[in-house]
């Protein structure tokens, strides 16, 4: 027996995700899921019991494994559009905007304090963004008279915002809108799936590698929006793992480097 044995490690590494492509199981290129302060795997087993009853107490005299699971954590402060949209469970979507003019929306009985969201819609939720020409008036048939910026409100150009500085009866919003893109995930319920990978970068014990042929992630915990100023955080996300069966292959595969 080896009495001696210290084979003690320091767990560091990276995760890499390879996606599956469109309508398959055959995963694409691997993408590192940047820094993972937590990633770990978790494995269970249910297993039928065996009593003998011939004589005597009760005892257990056998046990088999009749089910066993594989599964995991991780949380990742890497916050790219990719990462984000598994814990959304929806695709990344480039929304490209074209230019254009003459745009023009009126609200009525806004307050001060009210923030308005221009070039909302159906087809737009989020509204309109990167604008420019911005002119507000009082709506008035005749001669309008016109809103000055930064004393009846504020605007956010980008953001397509207007904040109200005093109250009005009417408020009308002439613009244009630039030519912009900008990433955007609707959130869903697609479970993504593909090949996970683990390789270990130990500062200290052996370097082992784990393949996980087919991986489910699905969003696990919170998302913080803000952190208290006083006590600052990174932003992170969760995401479970589910290790799924794929033809014939294990459920992952732990392989130490080559000699």
């Amino acid at each position: 027996m080896d009495s001696q044995s210290r084979n003690l490690v320091v767990p560091r590494g990276k995760a890499f995700f390879a996606k599956y492509l469109p309508g398959t199981t055959t995963p694409g290129a691997f993408r590192e899921l940047g820094n993972c302060p937590e990633c770990t795997l978790s494995r269970s087993a249910e297993t039928l019991p065996h009593y003998g009853s011939q004589g005597g107490l009760k005892q257990l005299d056998e046990e088999i494994a009749i089910d066993a699971t594989l599964a995991g954590t991780l949380s990742t402060d890497d916050m790219k559009a990719e990462n984000v949209s598994y814990w959304f469970m929806g695709e990344v979507s480039t929304i490209s905007v074209l230019a254009a003019t003459d745009q023009t929306e009126t609200f009525l009985l806004v307050k001060a304090g009210d923030v308005l969201q221009l070039g909302r819609s159906t087809a737009n939720p989020s509204g309109a963004r990167k604008l420019t020409n911005v002119a507000c008036n009082d709506g008035a048939p005749v001669t309008p008279a016109t809103f000055v910026l930064g004393t009846d409100y504020e605007l956010d150009a980008d953001l397509g915002l207007i904040t109200i500085l005093v109250d009005q009866a009417k408020f009308v919003a002439e613009y244009d809108i630039a030519v912009s893109t900008r990433t955007q995930i609707a959130a869903g319920i697609s479970q993504v799936e593909g090949e996970l990978k683990f390789i270990s970068f130990n500062p200290f014990g052996e370097q082992s590698d784990i393949t996980i042929p087919r991986a489910r992630l699905i969003p696990n915990g919170d998302l913080a929006l803000v952190s208290d100023p006083g006590s600052p955080a990174w932003q992170t996300m969760g995401l479970n793992i589910s290790a799924l069966k794929k033809g014939n292959l294990a459920l992952a595969y732990r392989d130490g480097r080559p000699a």
